[in-house]
């Protein structure tokens, strides 16, 4: 019986430290994903807002809607709204 005992402990205590360690990398994996999508995320926003500054100051010097649109990408109808 104290051999059953034994077996039933160290199992009990082998699958709580294993959920722990799963647990411990599924965080660690989740925060790497987490800021990976944020650093793209905030890259993507940076470019659209420099293309925005450089239509501006195309739209500025009297450049035409449509080669500011060709040059940065960005739709006419954005152009002619700033």
């Amino acid at each position: 019986m104290d051999t059953m005992s034994c077996i039933k402990y160290a199992t009990i205590k082998g699958r709580e430290e294993g959920l722990a360690e799963g647990r411990a990398e599924g965080r660690a994996e989740g925060r790497s994903e987490g800021r990976a999508e944020g650093i793209a995320e905030g890259a993507a926003q940076g470019e659209s807002a420099a293309k925005l500054s450089i239509a501006k100051s195309f739209k500025a010097k009297g450049i035409e809607p449509s080669i500011i649109a060709e040059c940065t990408g960005l739709p006419t109808e954005e152009i002619l709204n700033l």
